[in-house]
């Protein structure tokens, strides 16, 4: 869904509850074998509004009896670099720093394969949630990349319906970021937009 005047947060998180909390999704039913990842796309206009509407949505479900486990990529970078005592370093120099030196820089301690997938891998075992919900793509980009957190994901989250919320458009094919940047195709999620109970 690319259109911002099309895309209206309330009716748009109403059908996402009626989506997620349906037995047909937690059920991971029609799926045909494939892995229960599914990507809601959304216009950047709407990112303060839409982030809102994940809380609430959160809290929702929770009510409902059913545990979501949020994993916000931005804040578990920031959390893995201050573990690693390097958040101030990283911040004091990330002015003078050209940004391709920055990425260097930020690519080993964020290295999706050996530190971000094991840590929210880590993260999971302490909880007994039905369903992830990814969100924060936005403002990592270009560290970590949405294609490669998914595909790097599939192995271990199993079989939890995972829901990444995406700034930008998905048209089951390839993911366009904020509608400018085409991340790279990635042909295994669901679209959550065309989704019907």
């Amino acid at each position: 869904m690319s259109s911002s005047k099309n895309y209206k947060v309330p009716e748009q998180f109403e059908s996402l509850f009626k989506i997620v909390s349906s037995p047909r999704f937690l059920n991971k039913e029609g799926l045909g074998g494939e892995i229960p990842f599914f990507i809601h796309s959304f216009p950047i206009e709407k990112q303060a509004e839409v982030y809102a509407n994940i809380q609430s949505l959160i809290k929702r479900m929770t009510n409902n009896n059913i545990e979501i486990y949020e994993v916000n990529l931005y804040t578990l970078a920031i959390e893995i670099l201050k573990k690693e005592d390097i958040f101030e370093q990283i911040i004091s120099q990330e002015e003078k720093l050209p940004k391709q030196r920055l990425l260097r820089v930020l690519s080993g301690p964020l290295n999706i394969d050996t530190v971000v997938v094991p840590e929210i891998h880590r993260r999971l075992l302490d909880k007994s949630a039905k369903m992830i919900f990814l969100t924060g793509i936005d403002t990592v980009f270009p560290i970590i990349r949405s294609h490669t957190i998914l595909n790097n994901l599939q192995t271990l989250v199993g079989d939890i319906p995972l829901v990444m919320f995406f700034p930008g458009t998905y048209n089951n094919q390839s993911l366009t970021l904020f509608n400018k940047l085409k991340d790279d195709n990635y042909y295994r999620a669901h679209n959550l937009n065309e989704y019907k109970v």
